[in-house]
């Protein structure tokens, strides 16, 4: 996949392109649904599928105290879209001026940029200054200049459009497999093991404490069951996302203790897959209970994953 900066100027050889834009955060169940009509209109046109995405979110930008959390950094939307074989991803750098873009301005510099043959816009699509082009726009621009808008539906879950916002809710009430139920695969982190105060070491459950994206979403704190991949490997994790509040931690932590692994982790870089929450986070009277809880948590997680598939991302 050709990743590129920015909205430059068409370049010779570059394919004409059924084009997306969005900020596909989560690339979930309807960001899905929009990339494989893309790769069905690309196959009977002739193009290649390009998507156009926006770092940072919009609405941290146009209105920060409302700046959404990131279901998946930019890395991760990365790894994810090349995987489901889309052949260009265009970042644009979201600021003060690209938001005074009115809709004409904005299609204009998109046409500079590409050959579209197809612009294809989500159920509640509109790019340009207020949300000035909407559908109805688009497609009278496109016909000016030689190209077909085409719309595709929301994709529904209990009883809504599948949305980021959605899933966001879900995770901040640890319901991991309901928003793994939206996505289309489990809610994920990719992150690199730190050094920390080997608290789990000392406890008998020396544990990998996982760095976390300065705007990365993360599920309610509590217990998860996870699966961790390390150098193609997936293990089976109890991970504790939390302030380690029985030690008086105030910081947010991700901490994973991999079952039956033994080695050096520190610097690696790790998948970690959440699977299911087993518990709230609590604080306990003694180090010795909190123990024999990590003890029943790891049976917990080996019972949960024994006979579980790992993930296939």
């Amino acid at each position: 996949m050709r990743v590129d900066s920015g909205l430059g100027r068409r370049q010779d050889g570059d394919a004409p392109v059924v084009l997306t834009i969005g900020s596909f955060d989560g690339v979930h169940r309807g960001h899905t649904a929009l990339l494989d009509a893309a790769g069905g209109a690309a196959r009977e046109s002739g193009a290649e599928t390009a998507l156009l995405t926006f770092d940072p979110h919009p609405r941290c930008v146009l209105d920060p105290p409302r700046c959404p959390r990131s279901l998946t950094t930019l890395a991760e939307k990365r790894s994810l879209l090349a995987a489901r074989s889309l052949d260009r991803m265009v970042v644009l750098a979201f600021n003060r001026e690209v938001s005074g873009w009115g809709a004409e301005q904005f299609c204009d510099l998109l046409l500079e940029a590409f050959d579209i043959r197809v612009l294809l816009v989500g159920h509640d699509f509109a790019l340009g200054h207020k949300r000035q082009g909407g559908v109805a726009f688009l497609r009278e621009y496109g016909r000016r200049h030689g190209f077909e808008v085409e719309q595709v539906g929301a994709v529904t879950a209990r009883e809504e459009a599948v949305s980021s916002s959605l899933i966001r809710s879900l995770l901040g009430e640890g319901d991991v497999s309901g928003a793994a139920q939206l996505l289309g695969r489990p809610f994920f982190m990719d992150a690199t093991v730190e050094h920390g105060e080997e608290v789990g070491r000392h406890l008998g459950f020396p544990t990998a404490n996982l760095s976390i994206a300065a705007d990365k979403c993360l599920p309610a704190p509590g217990v998860y069951a996870m699966w961790v991949r390390v150098d193609g490997a997936w293990h089976a994790a109890a991970t504790n996302v939390g302030y380690r509040p029985t030690f008086g931690g105030d910081r947010l932590t991700v901490e994973a203790y991999l079952l039956d692994f033994s080695g050096d982790l520190y610097d690696r870089e790790m998948r970690a897959v959440f699977v299911e929450r087993l518990r709230e986070e609590r604080v306990y009277p003694s180090v010795d209970e909190l123990v024999t809880q990590i003890g029943s948590d790891v049976a917990d997680v080996r019972s949960l994953l024994d006979a579980a598939v790992p993930p296939a991302f």
